[in-house]
């Protein structure tokens, strides 16, 4: 699938200017073919087709032992982390004009629940759930957990090293705030130790905050509050911001605006295209439309396609009406510029 996609987007011969692609699925695209649907710039899906993501897995006929077992648990853990920040990178302007078109059911959204504090990743949330089916479901669930399992240990563990500090005493520091988190997590379960399965929890925590730190201190989630911005704020606080003379602090302050609406969902779309690596996904072609990894399902007019906003036109101009005839039979000359306007109008 690399191969061909790196030969997809390899220059032409003639020029370095690269070719557009777009992909179909027309009725099943499973494992290397579902990344390679989501790899088109644009990406349709029949409205029956199946897109079949699951976590990584390796084939080997020779005796397994402990040593083998260790270092194939940590070879499938960095594919998986590698194949789930490469799905992030081919789908997030999916996800985020997802995000973007369906901010306009918010409102409808916060009336369904007038007791609680909807912010938008709720509605988002929200709205996400009502669209997929019960397997769809299941990921989105998973990706929801996850982020929550995120935003639970952000709050409380160190994220970034001193000055002149070796990693290794900031991995130091994470871990025993995962130790005290398992602990205060389990403090009910007289039964629970770290020895009959609580050392590998703190473990998976470890490399899940690990990978999302790797991400979240990557731009990406500055570029999103960047280009978010304008639509997230309000008239009164772009007058504000237009009037700051720097460009740098002009932007700087549209991402302190924007971040607390934006990281959530960043913190979300992480989690998913991870939990797409996990066990078995088989997702509809409307699954994958709400999940943000293709562009559009063929025939489905609930879902606003981005190949029919570009592609819209307005109606021709009717055409323009007969001038009227005299009884002689011969058209006024002098009346037909006015019956054109008329008719154009």
């Amino acid at each position: 699938m690399e191969a061909l996609l790196k030969l997809l987007n390899s220059p032409h011969q003639d020029s370095d200017r690269l070719c557009r692609i777009i992909t179909v699925v027309t009725r099943r695209a499973g494992s290397a073919a579902a990344d390679l649907l989501c790899s088109g710039d644009y990406a349709v899906a029949y409205p029956d087709s199946i897109i079949h993501y699951h976590g990584g897995r390796v084939f080997d006929e020779t005796a397994l032992t402990k040593e083998k077992a260790n270092l194939l648990a940590q070879y499938l853990r960095f594919t998986s982390n590698y194949y789930a920040w490469q799905l992030a990178r081919k789908i997030e302007d999916r996800f985020r004009l997802l995000f973007l078109i369906s901010r306009s059911k918010f409102g409808g959204i916060r009336g369904k629940y007038p007791h609680r504090q909807m912010t938008d990743f709720d509605c988002f949330l929200d709205l996400i759930m009502g669209k997929l089916s019960p397997k769809g479901k299941v990921v989105c669930e998973a990706a929801r957990d996850r982020y929550k399992r995120y935003e639970a240990l952000l709050s409380q563990i160190p994220k970034k090293q001193k000055k002149g500090q070796r990693p290794a005493l900031l991995e130091a520091e994470q871990i025993k705030v995962l130790l005290d988190f398992e602990l205060e997590a389990n403090k009910k379960n007289i039964e629970w130790t770290f020895r009959n399965g609580g050392l590998g929890t703190v473990t998976d925590d470890f490399y899940l905050l690990t990978e999302y730190l790797e991400g979240a201190e990557d731009d990406h989630l500055k570029e999103w509050c960047a280009d978010f911005g304008k639509f997230a704020i309000s008239a009164a606080e772009k007058t504000a911001i237009d009037a700051i003379p720097d460009e740098q602090e002009r932007t700087r302050r549209i991402i302190d605006l924007v971040r607390p609406i934006i990281a959530p969902v960043w913190s979300f779309f992480v989690a998913l295209c991870h939990a797409l690596q996990e066990g078995e996904n088989p997702l509809t072609a409307k699954d994958a439309y709400w999940l943000g990894l293709i562009d559009e399902v063929l025939g489905d007019n609930d879902m606003c396609a981005l190949r029919l906003l570009m592609e819209y036109k307005d109606d021709p101009p009717p055409p323009p009406l007969s001038a009227p005839q005299s009884n002689t039979g011969t058209s006024d000359a002098k009346d037909k510029p006015k019956a054109d306007e008329e008719a154009k109008a």
